[in-house]
């Protein structure tokens, strides 16, 4: 029998760095991972693709298929290469080492300077340079290659589980402490923690899963924080060229962007980030002098609806249609405020049409994502939280809602701690 042949690398879990489709499937909750690219790729008829079922494009990235089916796969890639002339940015972004297993690393460098080509082939210009975030990805995924290495090297070790275990744990704690803004009693816990549930035999406590579930969210928080940091950092150095109101200026240069923004958990009750940048907007993206504007102004905005999916009955003249158009445009901004994740182009041409006379639109495209990404993230952890305390009802006494959205909304720390760096040159995290 033929060997199968596995067209993506295998995700880890282990949220040193966690998996890249996470982030893309919060801005995209349609693409799940490689396979929803390229089965995108076949729905573009412009490329004239050999057609590969959904199913079969899934397994190749998961599992592995046969090579015929394989080399069907590869085929159509290279096409897209060639047609979308993509032969040099292939050569930008191929992975200078080989792929440790285990690792998200690769994926995450791979997908940035991706990105970032793609946003410099539409910057005719001025090309973006985002050198702090790329350089905290490549020292990040450095640590965790050398992170899982050492593992990976202690598990071969001829010693007792113990002796392992202990290395594990050396190594563990190193990374953390010299990558991440872990306090060394977090430190010391969590690694205790992810030792002790790997350990034969072990019984699995309540305050064990707890510190557990708590090292995950925390590795994550302090990845996605740190990356945004520098991110922000990065736009300090081009903030001339953003054309920003002394506002938002004060919003990117002493809160980050985004430190305005936290969450809320108030008796029950979530005020999310995007909640929270639409008000931020109705202040800062007014004309000046003038109050606050309303949801229903700033619905006006919008991108006018296709008069073909307008809801209208029986008889409707001009007026009706335009009444009906700015109700559909008013529900989609509720819509937007609650999290849903709006369509690229609906979002650009809302924030040009809101910001032409105030500033360019490309710093507020970005709040709106981080703030998607963000209020789509604190909702899923307290939603699994919930979910978990309902199973193990003690869990609730380690762990709460209220202790998510606290650790979570430590991003004006990041913000002072990368912008303290950038401004000195020193290196991170």
């Amino acid at each position: 029998m033929a060997e199968k042949v596995i067209i993506d690398t295998p995700d880890t879990l282990f949220p040193f760095m966690p998996p890249v489709w996470e982030l893309v499937g919060w801005l995209d909750d349609k693409c799940t991972g490689m396979h929803t690219l390229l089965h995108r790729m076949q729905e573009d008829e412009s490329l004239k693709l050999e057609p590969v079922h959904r199913q079969t494009l899934k397994t190749a990235c998961q599992d592995g298929v046969s090579p015929r089916s394989a080399k069907k796969i590869e085929r159509n890639l290279h096409k897209v290469t060639e047609q979308k002339n993509m032969a040099e940015l292939l050569s930008h972004i191929t992975p200078k080492e080989p792929i440790v297993r285990d690792t998200n690393g690769t994926k995450w460098l791979v997908f940035s300077q991706g990105l970032l080509e793609e946003i410099n082939q539409h910057q005719p210009i001025q090309k973006l340079e985002l050198p702090l975030t790329l350089s905290f990805l490549e020292r990040r995924a450095k640590a965790e290659r050398q992170l899982i290495l050492t593992c990976h090297q202690a598990r071969k070790m001829e010693a007792s589980p113990e002796e392992k275990l202990t290395r594990m744990r050396k190594a563990i704690c190193e990374a953390f402490r010299h990558q991440t803004l872990l306090n060394s009693q977090e430190i010391q816990s969590y690694s205790a923690a992810m030792i002790d549930a790997s350990r034969p035999g072990q019984p699995r406590t309540t305050p064990m899963v707890a510190n557990v579930l708590k090292c995950l969210f925390c590795l994550r928080v302090d990845f996605y924080h740190q990356l945004l940091a520098n991110l922000m950092a990065d736009m300090l150095e081009i903030k001339e060229s953003l054309r920003l109101p002394d506002k938002l200026t004060d919003t990117l240069v002493n809160h980050g962007g985004m430190g305005k923004l936290m969450p809320l958990l108030a008796k029950g009750k979530l005020t999310t980030p995007t909640y929270q940048l639409y008000e931020f907007w109705r202040d800062v993206l007014s004309p000046l002098g003038e109050r606050p504007m309303s949801y229903r102004l700033m619905a006006q905005h919008l991108p006018r609806p296709n008069e073909g999916r307008t809801r209208v009955r029986g008889l409707a003249d001009q007026q009706d249609i335009k009444n009906a158009a700015d109700a559909t445009r008013l529900t989609r901004l509720k819509e937007w405020r609650a999290g849903t994740v709006p369509e690229a182009e609906q979002l650009i041409g809302f924030l040009e049409s809101l910001t032409v006379e105030n500033c360019d639109a490309f710093f507020p495209f970005i709040m709106a994502r981080v703030a998607t990404v963000w209020t789509k993230w604190i909702e899923q952890e307290i939603t699994l939280l919930n979910q978990l305390a309902k199973e193990t009802p003690a869990l609730s006494e380690e762990m709460s809602p209220e202790w998510l959205v606290e650790r979570f909304s430590r991003y004006p720390e990041y913000w002072a701690h990368v912008k303290a760096q950038a401004t000195s040159g020193e290196p991170g995290p």
